[in-house]
């Protein structure tokens, strides 16, 4: 087994880590402060249910409802931040149960509790202000439910879980598109080229047995790593400190280093071509934050016990 190899992957993917943790830490603030989970879940309510086209205002209704109107969660960026959103997005939940969706409908076809007979039902449907593709579909529910009240309920949850499901798989695609680009302006900002770094890993003996013991040591405080920590630091705060463990435990191997005097004019000749291999650093490096820290925490614990595997014991 090639123990260098093995060293140099745990110090590359190590990186890679403290930069997916620290690319979903600024993730997570830009999603707060536009709400963005907020959105996709009326966006989502508002293609359920009504016609944008005819009834524009119609979600605002959706959203007035007691159920939902004080369900808009605080924000956690800081006080200057949070004076900047608008009511619009600070009124904006990030999260529905379904038993209060179907509640919400049931209000929309002036209804507390389906008591009536089938006919009347459906005509209550008929009259209501949905869009007609949503009307549809929920006599269709009806219809599958038999007229049973109990099942119909159990149809529009398990219609609003599909939707659901969808939309935070629209999401999550959005997020990923989204740290591509995040990744490739923090690579550039830490000077995070993945070809540089290798090169610098490869060479660097002392450099890669700090990254290692940093990574072994990061893993056992770390039995369990999540995607959105929850804590009580503001945004701001929260960035910052991650940054700072990004650059303290990198050990150097982030950074830009200052040019000495004349060493550009040197380099000319070859700047078009370095130019390319740095971009093509960068961009293998925002790929790699876009896979999300939890791809490369488990994958660092398995180069972990592969080395442990692979190190020979020394004899007495």
């Amino acid at each position: 087994m090639n123990l260098q190899l093995i060293e140099l992957a745990i110090g590359l993917v190590f990186v890679y880590l403290l930069l997916s943790i620290f690319a979903m830490t600024v993730m997570e603030m830009i999603s707060t402060f536009f709400r963005m989970r907020g959105e996709m879940l009326k966006s989502t309510i508002e293609k359920m249910l009504f016609d944008k086209s005819k009834n524009p205002e119609k979600i605002n209704e959706f959203y007035e409802q007691p159920l939902i109107l004080f369900l808009g969660d605080d924000v956690s960026t800081s006080s200057y931040l949070d004076q900047l959103l608008s009511k619009k997005y600070k009124k904006l939940p990030s999260y529905l149960k379904k038993e209060d969706f179907y509640a919400i409908l049931l209000s929309f076809i002036n209804d507390k509790q389906f008591s009536d007979s089938l006919e009347e039902i459906q005509k209550k449907i008929e009259q209501a202000s949905f869009s007609e593709n949503t009307k549809s579909h929920l006599l269709f529910l009806l219809k599958k439910s038999a007229g049973n009240i109990t099942d119909f309920k159990q149809e529009i949850i398990h219609w609003f879980d599909e939707c659901m499901e969808r939309a935070n798989t629209w999401y999550s695609r959005r997020v990923q598109y989204i740290l591509l680009v995040l990744g490739f302006v923090i690579a550039f900002a830490v000077n995070g080229d993945t070809l540089r770094m290798i090169d610098k890993l490869n060479s660097d003996e002392k450099l890669r047995k700090e990254l290692v013991e940093s990574a072994a040591e990061y893993v056992k405080k770390n039995p369990e790593i999540t995607e959105r920590p929850k804590d009580s630091l503001s945004m701001p705060v929260k960035i910052e400190k991650e940054y700072n463990t990004l650059l303290s435990e990198s050990h150097n191997l982030l950074g830009w280093e200052k040019a000495k005097p004349g060493q550009v004019k040197e380099n000319d000749k070859s700047n078009v071509k370095d130019i390319f291999f740095r971009i093509l650093g960068f961009l293998l490096t925002a790929f790699a934050i876009s896979l999300g820290s939890s791809f490369w925490f488990d994958m660092l614990k398995k180069l972990l016990n592969i080395r442990t595997l692979g190190k020979p014991t020394q004899n007495p």
